[in-house]
């Protein structure tokens, strides 16, 4: 990849951003499941924003797996890992004490256990995304001398293997009657692919190989409707128990809907207007900040907004979260930290 900003790529960071904070804006709705018309919008809305993590990781994947400095296992530690893992140890401090001191007097033994057991769980349920963005970091030299010598049938018996082993069969264990389930529950030592995650590496590294002129722009919006579709609906009849079987279905189609909006963004590079890509160039390099004090954002609207809609809180912590974390990048040294 060349050093120059590519803005099909900054536009899914900020894309895959929004529906994060969406996500977990809905979060408090979609726990109190309701027959109403709101449940079901929110449903349908989280439902849309399965892709964003996805989109996370294949962004990863393209950006590192075509980086000659990911043999360099100096840069890797002294540059790529501590621009991830320093913003995350100092927010997860903060987030886990503000936490608190938004929820009433802060008990400091709790607190210092939660920092303790920081490695085996997150202080917030939203950061479970850097555990593995993390192991995949730290696996990224031996991906890289794999995408480098793989062919592409080798690649699609590699993402054939992710799919069956890490998607179809745990979703099926833990989506069908125990009784069932126990059979599709692979054991741990046979399972091959190191990662859940991984797949989304090599798609995203696949597709950025792909000449944008050889993809089909009317073809990928249509696909694309039609799975989420498929899963918006499945979302609703899984709700019996009976029916929870058909979420294997929507998990195996989580990735292809990854893959189809990431070629959508792609193929429209050319169109991008000045206007619109001189913001995404402004916004793009704020997501891992945003993501990373979201959370906080979202407590904070929820806590001086009782009962406000969660389109009003996503809107308003969205824009919190990113003034807060364009005001710290600003600031020398505390930039490198806390963005």
């Amino acid at each position: 990849m060349k050093n120059k900003r590519l803005i099909y790529v900054d536009t899914i960071r900020v894309f895959a951003m929004l529906l994060v904070v969406l996500a977990h804006s809905c979060a408090d709705d979609l726990i109190n499941r309701q027959a109403t018309l709101k449940w079901g919008m929110v449903n349908s809305l989280v439902t849309i924003t399965e892709v964003a993590v996805p989109l996370f990781f294949m962004i990863s994947g393209a950006m590192i797996l075509n980086s000659s400095k990911t043999y360099n296992l100096k840069y890797l530690f002294a540059h790529r890992l501590v621009r991830v893992v320093v913003p995350f140890l100092a927010w997860s401090v903060i987030s886990a004490y503000l936490a608190r001191v938004m929820t009433g007097p802060v008990d400091m033994r709790d607190f210092t256990n939660t920092l303790l057991m920081m490695y085996h769980k997150p202080v917030l349920i939203a950061y479970w995304f850097m555990y593995p963005l993390i192991a995949l970091y730290l696996l990224s030299p031996f991906l890289k001398a794999i995408a480098d010598k793989i062919d592409d049938k080798m690649l699609i018996y590699l993402l054939i293997l992710w799919v069956v082993i890490d998607i179809a069969l745990p979703t099926l264990t833990t989506n069908t009657p125990k009784n069932i389930g126990v059979y599709f529950n692979s054991f741990g030592l046979g399972r091959v692919v190191v990662s859940k995650d991984v797949g989304y590496f090599f798609i995203g590294y696949r597709i950025s190989k792909i000449d944008r002129h050889n993809l089909k722009l009317s073809m990928n919006i249509w696909a694309m409707v039609l799975l989420m579709a498929v899963n918006i609906l499945i979302s609703f009849v899984s709700l019996n128990k009976n029916f929870q079987f058909l979420n294997v279905i929507s998990s195996i189609n989580v990735p292809i809907i990854a893959a189809l909006i990431y070629m959508l963004f792609k193929r429209y590079e050319p169109k991008y207007t000045k206007g619109f890509s001189r913001v995404i160039e402004v916004i793009a390099p704020l997501t891992y900040g945003v993501y990373l004090v979201h959370g906080l954002a979202i407590q904070l609207v929820n806590k001086y907004y009782i009962n406000a809609n969660f389109l009003y809180v996503w809107v308003l912590a969205t824009l919190l979260s990113i003034v807060i974390i364009l005001i710290l990048s600003k600031i020398p040294i505390v930039n490198r930290i806390l963005t």
